[in-house]
């Protein structure tokens, strides 16, 4: 998966690199130039496969942050999936579509999405992947968040054992090409955008695994379950210890407050 991935991220960059035009041709098969539009954007199956794009990944990750959480709370518990494969599933979301792609590249590449382009009725001049320097102050074009998403689907299914693993991860591309596709027909990213977030993505994915599944000697699931409860156990010790904390001074400072109103605010004398 790595190789494939690294030689399909340097044919783009090679490729796109020499004819940044090739972006907007692609985009440009979409553009409906006699209602000024990306028309595919305005279908309602298209909306309705955009949005199910988005939830299914979130669906999957979802029992592995909770699994995680719950060992955080309760550390002396048992996790109810497996440690490693709770590990691999929030922490390549976290890492890739979470921190890399949105927290990082679409905030500050700069790259204007095609809607916004001059040459799809924007006012943005374009920009080829690699050129940071354009006018779109967030939420920008490079790379794909719904790629990254998509693409981030390699991960639960590197978890498939056997022969249905390769049909699991051909199923996982295919459904990131799909709706990095979408995202493409609705003039919200350029082909580059969405090739570069599976890239990436998948080398998250890669290296994680490895780290957890395929080097020399891995962690077992109970290492990495009980790895997790002593965090949750120094949680506790450090909430423990700043409410004890938080406790005292209070007190300190009602015993002071204390002084100082029976100090200084005037008293009642007897018999008046």
């Amino acid at each position: 998966m790595v190789f494939f991935a690294l030689v399909t991220g340097a044919a783009v960059a090679i490729l796109f690199t020499v004819f940044p035009q090739w972006d907007i041709a692609i985009s440009g098969l979409f553009w409906d130039a006699s209602r000024r539009g990306f028309a595919l954007g305005a279908q309602p199956w298209a909306k309705t496969a955009r949005s199910l794009a988005n939830y299914i990944p979130w669906a999957i990750a979802a029992p592995a942050f909770a699994a995680i959480v719950l060992k955080l709370m309760f550390p002396w518990g048992k996790m109810f999936m497996p440690a490693r494969a709770a590990v691999l599933l929030a922490l390549t979301m976290a890492l890739g579509p979470g921190l890399l792609v949105n927290g990082i590249l679409k905030e500050h590449w700069g790259r204007p999405r095609p809607v916004h382009v001059d040459t799809f009725g924007g006012r943005d001049n374009f920009r080829s992947w690699y050129q940071t320097d354009g006018t779109c102050p967030g939420n920008c074009s490079f790379v794909s968040g719904e790629g990254a998403l998509g693409f981030w689907l390699t991960a639960p299914a590197s978890l498939v054992p056997g022969p249905l693993g390769a049909v699991a991860m051909v199923a996982a591309v295919t459904f990131a090409s799909v709706a990095g596709g979408l995202r493409i027909a609705f003039g919200g990213h350029f082909f580059t955008d969405v090739v570069f977030s599976g890239v990436l993505v998948v080398l998250i994915v890669v290296f994680v695994r490895l780290w957890l599944y395929d080097r020399a000697r891995p962690p077992s699931d109970g290492e990495v379950e009980r790895a997790i409860g002593r965090a949750g156990f120094g949680l506790h010790a450090l909430v423990r210890g700043l409410w004890q904390a938080a406790a005292m001074a209070t007190a300190t400072a009602g015993h002071g407050l204390g002084r100082l109103i029976r100090r200084y605010l005037p008293r009642r004398r007897a018999g008046l």
